[in-house]
């Protein structure tokens, strides 16, 4: 296939197109989520591939065979197609470890979530599986964004599978957020790919060490000081009006939230007279889960934003992913009602890197390098304004 290699989508079935009654083997037992068939129509009519990717264990377990699931997708692609739907790809894995048919019963690296059937789709499609999302509603398909580098969009539960994966109701929600992206512009420029650590096993730990610190080094030099100054003088004007600042991030960069609440309250006060006002959204339990209980998880720091901010407050959004459905949501409304915002991101950097107002960007694929970097970015933000409000004499006898 001719052209660069392109976006795509990756969608899970049982859970995510169809209800998951177990073992949907016959075409009596499909029953498709309200909005699945619109949603992939709307990724049809704006472009974009769309491969269907599922694990099929009945098949190795003899609960049906592989004509069975070959006559459920006929069926599935005749539904579709009376709503102006179509699947580009239609992949499945028919093999399991545990089964009892024979020629089944064995491992298979198309078996999500490793990365054969993406390959393949990647392959047949023409796809760029570091630009692709990957839609499903288990732990497989999560790890199968993880393996192939892909965006992990999860559907049909509240409670995120995995640091910064965009949690949504339904398919219709995650098409919704992944055409919003799309929409974005993007550079045209050539991108370089993506530098990967590590990329081969070590023995000892000492020498993955050395490695890490190269690596970290290396990432850190990516990051723009320009926005570094862009996001202090935002930081520094809201301390001297009294705004108030929040922080907000899943997983490790919500520990990097709270931790940045420590040192702009207590650390940008000391010695500076300074009453910062700043508060972490991913702090208060018993409010964040109950937004994302009643409310649906994307919800949980946009919500809170609704009763607490006001005009001319800072958001600063901490996410490795910058495509976490939440924290998008949540500089989206900062950015409408009058806030300026702050992203903390890494890898592509998703909506979050292009729509906030200063972006700190950090050019790499390893989470823990990413977070080392933005906590490192969180300290010396704290203590650039810190020492730029103290008397000169007093910098050079304090401890920072």
């Amino acid at each position: 296939m001719s052209g660069s290699p392109r976006a795509g989508v990756l969608l899970d079935r049982d859970g995510t197109i169809i209800v998951d009654t177990g073992y949907v083997g016959s075409v009596d037992r499909v029953e498709f989520i309200p909005g699945a068939i619109e949603a992939i129509a709307a990724l049809n009519a704006a472009g974009i591939p769309v491969a269907v990717l599922t694990n099929q264990a009945g098949v190795a377990r003899g609960r049906y065979d592989i004509a069975d699931v070959q006559q459920v997708h006929k069926h599935m692609a005749a539904e579709m197609a009376r709503a102006g739907a179509h699947v580009d790809r239609w992949l499945f894995c028919p093999y399991h470890p545990d089964g009892t048919v024979e020629a089944f019963a064995r491992t298979s690296n198309d078996r999500k979530p490793a990365p054969g059937m993406a390959l393949a789709a990647a392959k047949a499609l023409n796809l760029d599986l570091a630009q692709c999302w990957v839609v499903g509603d288990s732990p497989a398909d999560i790890g199968l964004a993880r393996t192939i580098g892909a965006r992990p969009l999860q559907v049909g539960s509240p409670a995120p599978l995995g640091p910064d994966v965009a949690c949504f109701p339904d398919l219709a929600a995650a098409v919704r957020f992944i055409l919003s992206d799309a929409e974005t512009e993007r550079p045209s420029a050539p991108v370089q790919a993506p530098v990967k650590f590590p990329a081969e096993q070590f023995h000892r730990a000492d020498s993955f060490g050395g490695a890490y610190v190269t690596e970290l080094s290396r990432a850190f030099a990516t990051v723009d000081l320009e926005q570094i100054s862009r996001a202090a003088k935002i930081l520094g004007d809201a301390y001297t009006r009294d705004a108030t600042v929040f922080a907000c991030g899943n997983g490790g960069s919500a520990s990097i939230a709270n931790h940045l609440q420590c040192d702009h309250v207590k650390g940008v006060r000391t010695g500076t007279g300074l009453t910062s006002r700043v508060h972490s959204l991913s702090t208060n339990i018993e409010l964040f889960s109950a937004i994302a209980n009643d409310l649906g998880y994307e919800q949980v720091f946009e919500y809170q934003l609704q009763s607490l901010a006001r005009p001319g407050d800072v958001l600063i959004a901490v996410s490795s992913s910058g495509s976490s459905a939440n924290i998008v949501r949540a500089v989206d409304w900062a950015n409408a009602h009058g806030m300026k915002t702050i992203a903390l991101t890494g890898f592509s950097g998703g909506p979050s890197r292009r729509r906030a107002t200063v972006s700190v960007h950090v050019d790499s694929t390893n989470y823990g390098v990413i977070e080392d970097t933005h906590q490192a970015c969180m300290h010396l933000l704290a203590q650039y304004v810190r020492q730029s409000r103290m008397p000169a004499e007093a910098v050079a006898t304090t401890t920072f």
